[in-house]
């Protein structure tokens, strides 16, 4: 880690030296957030990429970058630092994003940790991915990527491609601790005609290596790294299981989508389907997967300017038996923390983890991983000054195979954002509920303040 962090910062000035025409940007939010339990409402927490504690608290956001430049060089560099301090029932002081990264014409390679970017003007439950949702912090590691859809040679006018090569350490308290985590994608992109086009790919996450008190020492050679790439079993100084079954912990989620650019208005339509083994591979856990459709009116100043429509259904998990069912998605029996990171879940955030231990935590609560859950989102315009977001979600529990339970949740959120003229800041005010049996009934709201300034 600190010779990681050491490359960040070393990275960060590397990149400040070779960007002296970017300008650098500050910014500041103030936030302060209260309710009637002692937990904070579900949307006032869900995708805030790990950084708001569930409890009454007031906070602080700083953050120093600069973006790349738009000049025409095939160089260009970026960079950024962010922090964030809380007084909650829990204090807490936290590195957001530290980064530094190169554009060099179609690629570009992040080194550090970077959020995401927000896709679907921040309407969806899980960014569009039911594996990766902004729930979580960013890894800290590094990550080679297309910057957009690349023609391919023989098919420049029908097919792009877009890819992506990562390595991260998981540097929370874990059952086993020290584990890496890979990550590959690539998707391609069919140019159907002028409006339409096609995207079909898939990711591929390994959580390997480490050291565990029950297991000790994983492989971690680079002979094993290379079994993690292609998904191959483990040697001889592997588990047992994963002599037979692929090395380490392996999540994946195929998408699906067409996406639609016309005259009055733009629109996506998109299918997030989870794999774990074989049987999700194969597509035996249908129809467990996240289906959404996003509009855009392209009428600014609309009093509704975005629409979107989720539907999630996670109960088949390839079926409750035979060898490869049960799935039991974001959880495994070695790499016992699952799919989480820094104590929250790392795919969509209706996954409600297990309370941790000595402050580790342990997966995914079985009881509330098979789930449907109903998501609307919509935003829009209401002066030159105010904007507003809102989110209603509806999840029903149906419990573990061996252990039905029916508990269901109705959680909202309405945010309005407004930017007053005579003043430097922007203002955000929202209010936030829960109801139902799975979740407290529960009622919130925050303000934030956030102050912009480009040097």
């Amino acid at each position: 880690m600190k010779f990681l962090l050491a490359a960040i910062l070393y990275g960060l000035s590397f990149t400040k030296g070779f960007s002296q025409n970017n300008p650098i940007n500050y910014s500041v939010r103030l936030n302060s957030a209260v309710s009637s339990e002692s937990t904070l409402p579900f949307w006032m927490t869900a995708n805030k990429f790990g950084a708001v504690p569930n409890s009454n608290h007031n906070s602080v956001y700083a953050a120093l970058f600069s973006d790349f430049n738009n000049s025409e060089r095939d160089l260009s560099f970026s960079y950024k630092a962010s922090f964030t301090g809380y007084l909650a029932s829990k204090n807490d002081l936290f590195i957001n994003e530290l980064y530094g990264s190169l554009k060099f014409k179609g690629a570009q390679l992040v080194l550090g940790s970077k959020n995401d970017d927000i896709l679907y003007e921040g309407l969806s439950s899980s960014n569009g991915d039911i594996l990766k949702s902004n729930n979580a912090r960013a890894f800290p590691g590094f990550n080679l990527k297309t910057t957009d859809y690349l023609k391919l040679p023989f098919a420049k006018k029908w097919l792009r491609v877009k890819a992506n090569y990562a390595e991260y350490l998981l540097n929370d308290k874990r059952v086993v601790d020290g584990a890496h985590l890979h990550h590959k994608r690539l998707h391609f992109k069919s140019i159907l005609n002028k409006k339409l086009s096609m995207v079909t790919g898939m990711d591929h996450y390994v959580q390997w290596g480490g050291t565990s008190e029950e297991y000790g020492n994983f492989p971690s050679t680079f002979k094993d790294y290379l079994r993690v790439l292609i998904g191959y079993s483990g040697g001889e100084s592997a588990l047992e299981t994963d002599q037979i079954n692929a090395l380490g912990n392996t999540v994946g989620a195929y998408l699906f989508q067409l996406n639609y650019t016309g005259e009055k208005t733009n629109w996506n339509a998109y299918w997030s389907h989870p794999f774990e083994d074989r049987s999700g591979r194969e597509l035996s856990n249908y129809p467990d997967a996240l289906y959404g459709f996003f509009i855009d009116l392209k009428k600014p100043e609309n009093f509704i300017t975005h629409v979107l429509a989720e539907f999630t259904y996670t109960k088949h998990m390839s079926g409750s038996t035979g060898i490869s069912g049960r799935d039991g998605y974001f959880n495994n029996g070695v790499y016992n923390s699952g799919w989480t990171y820094f104590g929250h879940t790392i795919g969509t955030p209706f996954f409600s983890t297990n309370e941790p231990i000595e402050g580790i935590t342990r997966g995914i609560d079985p009881n509330y991983s098979r789930f449907t859950a109903y998501h609307l989102g919509f935003k829009g315009y209401l002066s030159e000054a105010l904007q507003y977001k809102t989110n209603f979600s509806y999840i029903h529990y149906g419990g573990w195979f061996d252990n039905p339970i029916n508990k269901e949740q109705f959680s909202s959120l309405v945010e309005i954002y407004a930017q007053p003229k005579k003043f430097p800041f922007e203002i955000s005010l929202g209010a936030a509920a829960d109801f139902g049996s799975a979740l407290p009934k529960n009622f919130g709201g925050f303000l934030q303040l956030r102050f912009s300034l480009n040097n």
